[in-house]
């Protein structure tokens, strides 16, 4: 991996995104802050979704919480097979690449380009530090899941459950904030070796 993400050259549908104070390109899936945000988690219903937890926040505007996902957004890119990076369509014949743990059986994060994905793990300085302990699952296709709250624990904590994708019940008994990403028969590679290959310097 490079020793400086600024010598690392930028795909254009990036280098459109907004950066934060150091320069660094933002991926569209972060949630970003303003400074009169609370913190508090917003529910909205609708007929599609029943309960789901709404964000108001504009790419660019305020401070990005890097680490954490807008879910409207989240949802969108999900849904729409759309780069959690770069926003772009990924194509129905073209193979998609996921980052996470090692054999992890389901993403949150979005899927990405290929091209995105090697971006990210060479600027990304927690991609960058994971090394071996996190790979990269290339799949054509996925099944989404709902990740809902079913309720609050007397610690504040928040129970969540997993439903399948469009559940009546969870649309009557939970409230939507991320899908699921099941990626269907992944090639997984340590991202290192991933990227060596990908990306060779």
């Amino acid at each position: 991996m490079s020793s400086s993400w600024r010598n690392v050259p930028i795909p254009a549908s990036v280098a459109r995104l907004p950066r934060n104070s150091a320069g660094r390109p933002v991926p569209a899936n972060v949630a970003w802050h303003e400074p009169d945000d609370d913190g508090s988690i917003l529910v909205d219903r609708d007929p599609e979704l029943g309960g789901h937890v709404a964000c108001p926040c504009t790419p660019g505007r305020g401070t990005p919480r890097f680490g954490e996902q807008c879910p409207v957004r989240q949802r969108q890119f999900m849904l729409q097979r759309q780069c959690g990076l770069c926003t772009e369509t990924i194509a129905p014949s073209a193979q998609l690449a996921f980052v996470g743990e090692i054999n992890a059986q389901y993403y949150l994060e979005p899927p990405l380009h290929q091209v995105c994905a090697a971006y990210a793990l060479q600027v990304c300085p927690v991609l960058h530090a994971a090394g071996d302990h996190i790979e990269v699952a290339l799949t054509a296709s996925y099944t989404l899941a709902e990740d809902r709250i079913t309720g609050v624990a007397a610690d504040g904590a928040l129970r969540r459950s997993v439903f399948p994708l469009g559940s009546p019940a969870a649309y009557h008994l939970a409230v939507l904030e991320f899908y699921l990403a099941f990626p269907d028969t992944p090639e997984r590679h340590a991202a290192p070796t991933w990227l060596a290959l990908y990306a060779p310097k």
